[in-house]
C-alpha cells in the first residue's frame, strides 16, 4: 500500500497536529485524494483522520464533510457532519456516511438523494452495488425544492440507478396529508419502457358512483406492449380495458383497444341510473392497422364494434375518440403507385348509429363494397415552342364502385339503393402558350357514368355523359421588397452624458450615482462601451394573380331507367356528388356543390393576392447543409382572394340577374393577432354562407373566436347561426382559468360550455384542475390531478 505526502508533513509523534490546509494522496485500489484543515495518523491502527472542511475525491466521486476516518487496511471510511456525496448520476446528503473505497458500498444516515428527476429522503439509505440503492422509511417525490407538495412514503424503497424505483407499502401524500395507499408501486426513471403499474384513473359521480381503473403496462419487447386495466365503473359494475400495440417497422403497425363490462344499470330505452336487477354484457372494441411497403404500396385498415349504440354515449371517455362520423363499423384501403399511374381499392361496412333502436342494424344503410380507383399521370403528347402547341397532355381518372344494402329492400315506392357504377373521366390538358405576360390554357374532359341497377323491371341500366370545357387566361404579377439577411453591427454606448450650456457649447457631466439601501455605486468613467448586436433584415413578396375562366357544358345524354334519373335530380336520391346532373349540380345542398359555379356557360373572374414575409435564420455552422436549404422562415402576412361568376345562359337585360355566387376569402396574420373571413353570397336568393375566425395571443391570455352563418337553401334547411370562443387567462404564474362556449344564435341556447380553473405550482411537480362542462343533455363536474412522477412526465388522476 502506497502513501505519499504531497506537502511538508511531520510525523515525529504518534499523533501530529497540522495547522495548515493539507492535501493527501494514496491508493486503495484507485487513487484517493483528501483535503482538510487538520490531519492525524494512527500508525498502530493503520488509520487516517481528517478534520475540518474535509474533501475526498475517488474516481468520479467526491465526498464532503467535517470529519473523516479512513482505515487503510479495510478501505472503510466514516464521514460525519453535513455530509455530501456527489456522483455523476446523483447527489447524497446526510449526517453520517460509511463508505468503502474497495467495495464502493454506501451507508448513509438521515439521508437525502437528489437526482435530475427525483428526490428521496429517508432514515437510512444503503447502496451495496453501483446499480442498486435501498432506502428505509423514505419518501419519494419529483419536487426538488418542495418535498411537501406531494410525495410517496414507503416502508422500503429500492432504486435501480437509471432504471426505476420500487416502493413497498406506499402512501401517497399531498401537502403532507396521506391521500391513498398502494401495496406496491413502480416508477420508471429511464427512457426505456418497463413493465409495471401505471397511475390509476379515479372518478366519482353522483349519477354513476365511484370509478376506479388500475392500468398495468406489460412491455413485451421493444416492438410490442400490452396494457391491462381492471376497472370498477361505479354502480355499473366490474369490467376492464385492454390495449395491444405492435410496431413491425417504420409506419407499419397495429393497435387494438377494447372495453368490456357486465352492466348492472343499463337496459335498452332505460333513462334513469337505478340498478336494473340484472346484468347486461356491453363492449366496445376498435382495431386499426397501417403499413407501407417500398414506398409504392400502402394500406390502412380499421374496424370498431359496439354491443349497442348507447355504449358510445355512456362510455364516451373511451369510445368518443375512436368512432368516425355517425357509423360503427370499419373498412380500409390498399393503394399501389408507380411512375405512370395509381391503382387503389377501398371498402367499408358500417352500422348506422342514427336509429331509434340501439340494437337494430339499419338494413337501409348503403354500404361501399368495394370501390376501385385508377388515376394516371398526365402523358405528354405534344411539346413545342410554337403558340397554340406549347404542350398537350392526356390523363384519366376512373373508378368502379358497388353500392349495396345489407338486406336489399324491394319496394317500388322507395329509391333505388343498390347499384354498380362505372365512372370515367378522361381529360386533355392543352397549354396554348403566352401572348405577352398572359398565359392561355384549355381543358376538355369527358364526364361519363354508367349504372347497373338492381330492379325488377326491364330497365336495369342508366347512363349519362357529356363534355365539360374549361378555358383559362391568367396573368401573374410579383414584386419583392428588401433582402432577407442577418448582420452584426457594433453598438456604441457613451457612458458620459452631454448637455448644452448657455453659450451653446456641449459639456460632459459625470454619470448619475444611484442611491440604494446598502450604499452607493462608484463613479464609472468609461467613455465608450462596444457591443455587437444581430440585426435581422426581412424581405416581403407581394404576389397577385388575375384569372378569367370560361366553363361550358356540352350536350348531355341520358339513357335508361327514368325512375333513377328522377331520383338523382334530388339531393336525397344520390349516392354521392358524382350522381348529380351536371347542369343542376350547383343547386344541390351538398357543401361541395354550394361553393361551385354552374358549368353550362359561365365566366369566372378571379383576383388572388398574397403578401409573404421572408425572415433569415441565424446561421449555425454546426448543422450540415442548413445554410443552403433551411436558412429562411416564411409566413403569410395577409391574403385577399375574390371570385365572381357570370351565368351567360340567363336571358335577362339586367346584369345582376346573370351574377352567380360571389366568393371572398381574406385574412391578416400579425405576430399576436390572426383574423380570417370566408364568404359566399348567392345573388338570386340573397343568401349567405359566412365563416370567420379570430385568434389573439398575449403574454397573459389567449382568445380564439369563430362565427358561422349559413342561410343557403333556407326554404328547406333552417338558417344556421353559431358563435363560439375559447379563452385562457393566466392570472398569475400559478393560476389559469379557461372558458369555452358554443352558442346557437337561432335557438338562443348554449349548445356546449366548459369552465376550468388550473393551479400549476412553480415547482412543476403537480397540477390540479377543476372543471365544469354542460351541454344540451348533461352536466359534469370534474377534477384533474396531474402528478409529475418523472422528468416532466405528467400522469393524471381524473375525477369526473
Amino acid at each position: 500500500m502506497k502513501f505519499s505526502v504531497l506537502l511538508t508533513l511531520s510525523f515525529l509523534f504518534r499523533s501530529s497536529i497540522l495547522f495548515a490546509r493539507e492535501t493527501f494522496e494514496f491508493n486503495l485500489g484507485q487513487k484517493v485524494n483528501i483535503l482538510s484543515d487538520k490531519a492525524f495518523r494512527k500508525s498502530s491502527e493503520n488509520e487516517f483522520q481528517a478534520v475540518g472542511n474535509v474533501v475526498i475525491t475517488h474516481l468520479k466521486n467526491s465526498i464532503y464533510g467535517e470529519k473523516a476516518t479512513i482505515n487503510f487496511t479495510t478501505g472503510e471510511t466514516e464521514v460525519e457532519g453535513n455530509v455530501r456525496y456527489i456522483a455523476p448520476e446523483m447527489t447524497l446528503y446526510g449526517t453520517k456516511l460509511r463508505y468503502n473505497f474497495i467495495t464502493k458500498t454506501i451507508d448513509l444516515d438521515n439521508a437525502r438523494v437528489l437526482s435530475d428527476n427525483y428526490v428521496i429522503t429517508g432514515k437510512k439509505i444503503l447502496q451495496t452495488s453501483p446499480e442498486v440503492i435501498y432506502a428505509e422509511e423514505a419518501e419519494y417525490t419529483t419536487c426538488k425544492d418542495c418535498p411537501e407538495s406531494w410525495s410517496i412514503f414507503g416502508k422500503k424503497i429500492t432504486i435501480t440507478v437509471g432504471q426505476y424505483v420500487r416502493i413497498q407499502h406506499a402512501f401517497i401524500k399531498v401537502k403532507g396529508v396521506t391521500a391513498m395507499y398502494f401495496p406496491y408501486l413502480v416508477f420508471p426513471i429511464k427512457q426505456k419502457r418497463e413493465s409495471g403499474l401505471l397511475f390509476p384513473i379515479i372518478g366519482f359521480s353522483s349519477k354513476d358512483g365511484f370509478k376506479y381503473q388500475q392500468p398495468y403496462f406489460f412491455a413485451i419487447d421493444d416492438h410490442k406492449d400490452l396494457t391491462l386495466t381492471p376497472s370498477r365503473f361505479g354502480d355499473r359494475g366490474f369490467g376492464g380495458e385492454l390495449q395491444y400495440r405492435q410496431n413491425f417497422k417504420e409506419k407499419t403497425w397495429i393497435e387494438l383497444n377494447t372495453m368490456d363490462l357486465n352492466d348492472k344499470v343499463y337496459r335498452p330505452y332505460k333513462i334513469d341510473k337505478s340498478l336494473s336487477g340484472t346484468q347486461e354484457f356491453r363492449q366496445f372494441s376498435d382495431f386499426e392497422a397501417h403499413f407501407i411497403q417500398n414506398n409504392k404500396i400502402n394500406g390502412h385498415l380499421y374496424f370498431n364494434n359496439a354491443s349497442d349504440m348507447d355504449t358510445i354515449r355512456d362510455f364516451d371517455f373511451f369510445a368518443k375518440e375512436k368512432i368516425r362520423g355517425t357509423e360503427v363499423g370499419g373498412g380500409g384501403f390498399l393503394e399501389g403507385r408507380s411512375s405512370l399511374f395509381t391503382l387503389g381499392v377501398q371498402s367499408y361496412y358500417n352500422q348506422n348509429m342514427v336509429v331509434s333502436d340501439p340494437n337494430l342494424f339499419d338494413n337501409q344503410y348503403v354500404q361501399l363494397l368495394p370501390k376501385i380507383t385508377l388515376s394516371s399521370v398526365p402523358y405528354n403528347v405534344v411539346h413545342t415552342d410554337f403558340f397554340l402547341l406549347k404542350n398537350i397532355s392526356l390523363g384519366l381518372n376512373a373508378d368502379y364502385v358497388i353500392f349495396k344494402q345489407n338486406k336489399p329492400i324491394d319496394d317500388p315506392n322507395l329509391p333505388i339503393r343498390n347499384a354498380r357504377r362505372l365512372n370515367l373521366a378522361p381529360y386533355l390538358d392543352w397549354q396554348l402558350g403566352n401572348i405577352g405576360p398572359i398565359a392561355f390554357s384549355h381543358q376538355l374532359k369527358l364526364d361519363y357514368q354508367n349504372y347497373h341497377l338492381s330492379t325488377e323491371d326491364n330497365q336495369q341500366n342508366f347512363s349519362k355523359q357529356g363534355l365539360v370545357y374549361k378555358t383559362e387566361a391568367r396573368i401573374e404579377l410579383e414584386k419583392i421588397y428588401g433582402l432577407a439577411y442577418v448582420e452584426e453591427k457594433p453598438i456604441i454606448i457613451d457612458s458620459e452624458v452631454s448637455e448644452v450650456d448657455k453659450d451653446g457649447k456641449a459639456k460632459k457631466i459625470a454619470p448619475t450615482v444611484l442611491n440604494t439601501t446598502i450604499g452607493t455605486l462608484p463613479n464609472i468613467r468609461k467613455n465608450l462601451d462596444e457591443k455587437t448586436s444581430l440585426i435581422y433584415n426581412n424581405s416581403y413578396r407581394h404576389w397577385q394573380q388575375f384569372k378569367l375562366k370560361h366553363y361550358f357544358l356540352g350536350e348531355q345524354n341520358y339513357k335508361g331507367n327514368q325512375k333513377f334519373r328522377t331520383q338523382i335530380e334530388n339531393d336525397d336520391g344520390q349516392f354521392d356528388y358524382l350522381d348529380a346532373l351536371r347542369d343542376r349540380e350547383h343547386l344541390t345542398s351538398l357543401n361541395t356543390a354550394q361553393d361551385s359555379l354552374p358549368v353550362s356557360n359561365t365566366l369566372e373572374l378571379q383576383w388572388n393576392n398574397n403578401l409573404i414575409k421572408k425572415v433569415s435564420r441565424k446561421f449555425d455552422p454546426y448543422k450540415d447543409g442548413q445554410y443552403l436549404k433551411d436558412n429562411f422562415d416564411y409566413s403569410d402576412i395577409t391574403f385577399f382572394n375574390v371570385s365572381q361568376g357570370v351565368d351567360l345562359t340567363v336571358d335577362s337585360n339586367h346584369w345582376e340577374d346573370k351574377l352567380t355566387r360571389l366568393y371572398i376569402n381574406t385574412g391578416v396574420n400579425f405576430d399576436r393577432l390572426a383574423f380570417s373571413v370566408e364568404e359566399f353570397y348567392f345573388y338570386k336568393s340573397q343568401e349567405h354562407k359566412l365563416t370567420s375566425a379570430m385568434t389573439y395571443n398575449h403574454d397573459r391570455f389567449s382568445l380564439a373566436g369563430d362565427f358561422k352563418y349559413n342561410s343557403y337553401n333556407s326554404v328547406n334547411t333552417p338558417v344556421t347561426k353559431l358563435a363560439g370562443y375559447d379563452l385562457s387567462v393566466n392570472l398569475t404564474d400559478l393560476f389559469t382559468i379557461k372558458n369555452h362556449v358554443d352558442y346557437n344564435l337561432v335557438s338562443k341556447l348554449i349548445s356546449e360550455s366548459s369552465y376550468s380553473f388550473l393551479y400549476s405550482p412553480i415547482n412543476n411537480c403537480w397540477k390540479i384542475e377543476f372543471n365544469y362542462t354542460k351541454d344540451l343533455i348533461d352536466k359534469k363536474f370534474g377534477l384533474l390531478l396531474y402528478i409529475n412522477y418523472n422528468a416532466s412526465n405528467f400522469a393524471s388522476i381524473n375525477v369526473r
